[in-house]
């Protein structure tokens, strides 16, 4: 069905001020989840249905233990992981605008940090470089080779300023998001084929024996081995935890470089506007119309939706976020 953005954001509010959030968090929490909806990315309001995403009694404000110019490591305090994400995201920034790059991590939070990509926007926005890596010891993903889940889905996200929209790569190393199979589980409907695997290890297009079993990494190997390098980034490198369904100890990684550190900002946009004209310009397959760059079909998206005032939204999943409001 369609519905009024406005409408959506208006129970989206209501929803996250139900979970227990002030205002002020509701609104950044908002913000991240919007982002991803209007794309029409997995990682939007489906975060609210069900349990959803209420506020921990136990947490606190977010704290560095350990800083230098460059870098910095956050205590998230129990408090939701895209407000902590939020707040080193931009602290990167600042350390990035001064001394040129910003390495910001953070241990301590357990739930969703949304799509990155968001962030990665967020440094890219500013004319810099922004990379971004979550992982957490909820196991959903089997390395290859493997039926067992060891990985989190473990996305990654990278944002190249242009001289028009940034480019943003923002994807999950594991075949689907943890959160695409609720949409699909939510909607009744299967995923495609050589996605995971049940608890006996069996290959299943049902969301819910996926989620009970195993998602494959993508592209095999290749993903696997991304997988593990996003662990290791946003696990072991910021103290947070890996393997262990029953901690509450995740991890994220910021990073923001300002090119002017290798190159002037002026000969930096020029390359890149040239290697994203030599791109588009590509002989293209039969059938294709245009080679798209990362984040352009979503940006398309957006665009559409807010000029519209309305965006699609699945049946089923709009009559859950209703009810957790009881409108």
């Amino acid at each position: 069905m369609k519905i009024k953005i406005s409408k959506l954001k208006n129970i989206g509010k209501k929803t996250l001020l139900h979970y227990g959030y002030s205002k002020k968090e509701a609104g950044t929490i908002l913000d991240v989840l919007m982002y991803a909806q209007l794309r029409g990315n997995n990682q939007g309001v489906v975060k609210l249905i069900g349990k959803g995403i209420p506020k921990r009694d136990n947490g606190g404000a977010p704290k560095i233990i350990k800083e230098t110019p460059v870098s910095a490591l956050f205590d998230g305090n129990a408090t939701h992981a895209m407000l902590v994400m939020d707040l080193i995201t931009d602290t990167a920034i600042e350390k990035a605008k001064k001394s040129g790059i910003g390495i910001v991590g953070n241990f301590n939070t357990s739930e969703s940090t949304g799509a990155l990509g968001y962030y990665a926007k967020k440094i890219a926005d500013k004319g810099l470089i922004g990379i971004a890596y979550a992982s957490a010891p909820f196991q959903t993903t089997a390395p290859h080779g493997s039926t067992e889940a060891r990985f989190c889905t473990n996305p990654m996200a990278y944002g190249i300023p242009t001289e028009s929209d940034s480019i943003i790569f923002d994807m999950s190393t594991s075949a689907i998001a943890y959160y695409g199979l609720i949409e699909a589980k939510t909607a009744n409907k299967k995923v495609a084929e050589d996605i995971g695997y049940d608890k006996e290890g069996n290959p299943t297009q049902d969301p819910a024996e996926i989620m009970s079993g195993a998602i494959k990494t993508f592209g095999e190997h290749k993903g696997s081995g991304l997988a593990l390098i996003v662990q290791i980034f946003s696990g072991a490198l910021v103290q947070a935890d890996s393997f262990d369904n029953k901690s509450n100890n995740a991890g994220n990684l910021v990073i923001a470089i300002n090119p002017e550190i290798l190159t002037s900002r002026e000969t930096f946009m020029k390359e890149v506007s040239s290697i994203i004209k030599r791109i588009k310009s590509a002989r293209k397959l039969e059938g294709v119309n245009e080679i798209l760059l990362p984040g352009e079909r979503g940006n398309r998206l957006t665009e559409k939706n807010l000029a519209s005032g309305e965006i699609e939204i699945e049946d089923n999943l709009y009559h859950e976020l209703k009810k957790v409001v009881g409108k």
